[in-house]
């Protein structure tokens, strides 16, 4: 019986990447468990695991993986480097119509690739099947690392010097011990006052599969947890003793972020906020920020939503005198988005910018003479980080999904395929073109060649790559019906009633797009709260 060839790709987008999305011993499961599969590993000097223990396991290891039934693997893949008629299973980073990725389509298109994507995958559960916490804990271990060099450049000498960046770990163990070592620390001989005492440490969407990794690193050192109401009182007794040895960390939900604009005793709910967020305003920059000393962004957003902290805002209270804001980590990144001040992206060479509030100017390099300056961290592949657990979780997702690419037959209909419904619903080409759940691309492509108002144009990205696209589709991979309450992460919990018309009132924009059909019979009565919502890549 001959082979069926499944290619793994050496991981290239950066040299920091070092996951992949099957590791040797998930090879070898799907090889025992199919006798006709054989794995072909492309070789890396850099990948956590080496290619001697791919061999160990039976893998092939060589460069050629034109042999391959389908390749696998996580970020994008340079535009050379797509094999004509191949099947892909990765991140493209092209459902919202994403410009800069624009012509990776095309050349899917004109090489008559098929192209399953992660982001549209999702386990019995409704999860996303990559919703994982690394983002969250990689942030926390690197921020802290760039937080105590920070205070060390205010002449501030703190246990967080003990704590390097996430990369410099083998495994999650190894940071962690890291993390709880600095915490004994500042038990034992305390924070210096001079930081700005107490220290408090904010996260925004806490309960979200990011916030909830950025709570657990943060354990590490443990911590403090007090609630939002708290934090008034928390402050008022600075002189506190205790403020010495503690570490306060404060969770916030996305209903003490924002309040209706016409009627402010009216209850949150995260459908009615999701269905209007025009009707809402922030509140967060008032009622929680001037008590924070570091804010942690895990918050599912999108450019429909108000921003919760804005240049404008954040100039007033510093102006004011009424901040206490030292840092951001910003797990989420996104530019100029939830938090305005986002203005770049980094990198974990240089994990960190500064930002001057007042004068709202960029730095790269502490300014010494400043006494304003934020420190902003805002990675946008943290995951990475943390290539070994990332790993471990990546197989475990996909080796019972590996065979069906094996066994299903690219040439035929999509229906008649062989494929399974769940990833029928997560392939985006196919001969050449986009199927029919995602052709709304094309109008995304035209709006973004004629709309000048960008976050307008975000806005409506947003809404037609997540709204009409995954809501009418979310099919797990048990093939069962998803409820409102089970969408992904990132695709995030829709409202099927909410129609075009209804999107182009609330944005003052006119779109010629025309809103395919969503199931009438979805409820949207259990619909999960947004900050349940976030998955990084």
């Amino acid at each position: 019986m001959d082979k069926l060839y499944i290619g793994i790709r050496a991981e290239d987008k950066s040299y920091m990447e070092r996951r992949t999305p099957i590791p040797p011993h998930d090879c070898k499961y799907i090889m025992e468990k199919h006798n006709q599969i054989q794995i072909v590993v492309q070789p890396s000097t850099k990948r956590i695991f080496t290619d001697d223990q791919y061999l160990e396991v039976g893998c092939l290891v060589q460069d050629d993986l034109s042999i391959c039934r389908a390749i696998i693997c996580i970020k994008e893949i340079p535009l050379e480097k797509y094999i004509e008629g191949m099947t892909y299973l990765n991140w493209s980073h092209t459902l919202e119509g994403e410009p800069y990725n624009m012509p990776a389509l095309d050349v899917m298109l004109k090489k008559n690739i098929r192209h399953l994507e992660y982001e549209r995958i999702y386990d019995d559960n409704g999860v996303n099947i990559t919703s994982f916490p690394y983002a969250g804990i990689a942030g926390i271990i690197t921020f802290l690392n760039e937080y105590g060099k920070y205070l060390l450049k205010r002449d501030m000498n703190t246990p967080f010097l003990q704590i390097g960046p996430t990369f410099q770990y083998y495994n999650k163990k190894d940071a962690y011990e890291a993390l709880q070592k600095a915490g004994q620390a500042i038990q034992e001989r305390g924070l210096p006052p001079k930081l700005g005492l107490p220290l408090i440490i904010g996260v925004m969407g806490s309960t979200g599969s990011c916030g909830k990794g950025s709570l657990e690193a943060l354990s590490q050192l443990q911590i403090t947890l007090v609630n939002p109401e708290d934090l008034k009182e928390l402050v008022r007794n600075s002189n506190d003793k205790k403020h010495r040895n503690t570490v306060y960390v404060c969770p916030f939900k996305t209903t003490h972020l924002v309040r209706h604009k016409h009627d402010v005793h009216k209850e949150f709910t995260s459908q009615d906020y999701y269905e209007n967020p025009l009707d809402y305003e922030p509140i967060f920059h008032q009622k929680y920020l001037p008590y924070l000393t570091i804010l942690v962004n895990d918050i599912y957003w999108e450019y429909k939503f108000p921003r919760y902290v804005t240049d404008s805002q954040i100039k007033e209270l510093f102006e004011s005198g009424n901040s206490r804001l030292q840092a951001v980590c910003d797990v989420t990144c996104d530019l100029e988005g939830s938090i305005q001040f986002l203005k770049k992206f980094t990198n974990p060479d240089h994990p960190v910018y500064f930002y001057n509030p007042i004068s709202q100017q960029v730095h790269d390099e502490f300014d010494f003479k400043s006494q304003n300056d934020i420190m902003y961290m805002s990675i946008d592949f943290l995951p990475s980080q943390m290539p070994y657990e990332a790993s471990m979780d990546f197989g475990k997702a996909l080796r019972d999904i590996v065979p069906h690419l094996a066994y299903s037959d690219p040439t035929k209909p999509l229906e008649e395929s062989g494929l399974p419904e769940f990833l029928q619903n997560a392939t985006v080409t196919l001969h050449g073109q986009l199927t029919q759940k995602f052709e709304y691309i094309n109008e995304l492509r035209k709006l973004n060649e004629t709309e000048t108002d960008h976050q307008n144009f975000r806005m409506i990205t947003s809404y037609y790559s997540n709204k009409i696209n995954t809501i009418k589709d979310n099919t797990s991979i048990d093939n069962k019906s998803l409820s409102q309450q089970q969408l992904s992460t990132e695709s995030d919990a829709q409202d099927d009633r909410f129609q075009s018309e209804d999107l182009s009132r609330k944005l003052h924009t006119s779109s010629s797009i025309v809103e395919t059909k969503i199931d009438e019979d979805r409820s949207t009565s259990n619909q999960r709260t947004f900050d349940e919502q976030i998955q990084i890549s």
